[in-house]
């Protein structure tokens, strides 16, 4: 048997989970047809590859459905491509709605299960401090560097997959080379300095990194670049890595001289090595 979630499962956070939960408790096999992209939002927090990561991290298989073809299913319309994806169990939030305009809910859906075979399941959503876990929510809390807080509401560390590339050498003649990453999307971070583990070649790193312009050296172009703390790592270019984010340290600004700067990288490292 195969259990179905429907959603847009931007995030996977907490809320998602426990549906996934009740869903692997139901049957053999989890099915999440995401929304994908997500409709009117053009910087999911995730990247497809990333939620990839994600569905394999949780052990799901993961479907995406683009919101044009089904929008104007009716309620109806849309238990029938259930039906045709072979769903036979259908597991959602208490609150659901679908079908064109939202019209249809869980008690729409209950009826319409009858009708096409397919037994549903709602669940009651996941609540922190009287207020309902959600993907907005996480956002805007990232947007405000608690960073603490919103890896708490998603029951994982915000992270970011991207590609190592060749940077400039600032790092290095400041006596910290840094790992320059490439990522798919634009972080929804503020610019500053953050603590964080680095994955790389399957070993985790303990790392400090500077999201940002780069103000001191005139930069333009948001940059993520970590310092493995304690260690010299040799990471290829164009190679993988995944940087998780644990806590923000500080805003980036300009600083006067390169030595005032070294001197507050050395007081970031020493914050975060002494936490």
């Amino acid at each position: 048997m195969k259990s179905c979630i429907v959603g847009k499962f931007e995030s996977f956070h907490r809320g998602h989970q426990k549906l996934i939960r009740e869903a692997k408790k139901l049957a053999d096999t989890v099915e999440i047809l995401s929304i994908w992209p997500p409709p009117g939002n053009k910087n999911p927090l995730f990247t497809e590859r990333e939620r990839e990561y994600l569905a394999r991290k949780f052990n799901v298989q993961l479907h995406n459905i683009n919101f044009e073809k089904i929008k104007e299913l009716s309620p109806e319309e849309f238990f029938i491509f259930l039906e045709n994806c072979n769903c036979n169990l259908l597991v959602v939030g208490v609150d659901w709605k679908f079908g064109k305009n939202r019209s249809g809910d869980v008690k729409t859906a209950e009826t319409l299960g009858k009708k096409y075979g397919i037994k549903v399941v709602s669940i009651p959503p996941v609540i922190e401090n009287g207020k309902k876990i959600s993907t907005s929510w996480i956002k805007e809390l990232l947007e405000n560097g608690q960073i603490k807080k919103a890896n708490h509401l998603l029951g994982f560390n915000f992270f970011v997959i991207g590609i190592s590339v060749k940077g400039q050498g600032i790092g290095k003649t400041l006596g910290f080379p840094t790992v320059n990453i490439e990522t798919e999307k634009i972080l929804v971070i503020p610019f500053g300095v953050y603590e964080v583990n680095m994955e790389y070649d399957g070993k985790t790193f303990k790392g400090i990194a500077n999201y940002g312009v780069r103000p001191t050296f005139k930069g333009v172009n948001p940059t993520l670049e970590v310092h493995i703390i304690g260690e010299v790592l040799e990471v290829k270019e164009k190679s993988t890595v995944k940087v998780d984010f644990i806590d923000f340290i500080r805003e980036e600004r300009k600083f006067k001289s390169v030595e005032e700067l070294k001197k507050q990288i050395k007081l970031d490292v020493d914050r975060i090595l002494n936490k």
